[in-house]
């Protein structure tokens, strides 16, 4: 009886974590998307042309749609702190930094074909410019 009850917890658990890391990918798809969408505007592109972009418009439909709180936010980090390791960001970064360097040396991307790592890329790229980096 103890052990299924426990199996019953862990399930548990691990379904709330889930969903706590699903809502922090939501609120992290519409921060980037919003950061984006605002360099493009700065850039003189119309957002509207970067059809992935649309992702950060579901994503905070889906959050309106539970409804995201501080409450909530503030949950979902208890249930998925853990130690985490740097070098996940890290190779992110590097990622993106990577694909700028070729926008860096190339026309803008294909705005419709675009994926949200690839806009960001180019953002990245145009500020780097800008700014002599």
């Amino acid at each position: 009886m103890r052990r299924d009850l426990e199996r019953r917890l862990a399930r548990l658990e691990a379904a709330a974590s889930a969903q706590a890391r699903y809502r922090q990918a939501l609120r992290a798809s519409v921060k980037v998307c919003a950061l984006i969408r605002e360099r493009l505007l700065l850039m003189g592109i119309d957002p509207a042309l970067a059809v992935s972009l649309r992702r950060g418009e579901e994503a905070a439909a889906a959050l309106a749609a539970i409804p995201d709180s501080e409450e909530l936010r503030m949950a979902d980090d208890a249930l998925t702190r853990v130690a985490v390791d740097d070098s996940g960001c890290a190779r992110v970064e590097t990622k993106i930094e990577q694909m700028a360097v070729m926008f860096c040396d190339e026309d803008q991307p294909d705005f419709a074909r675009a994926s949200v790592a690839e806009l960001l890329a180019y953002c990245v790229a145009m500020e780097k410019m800008a700014w002599g980096d």
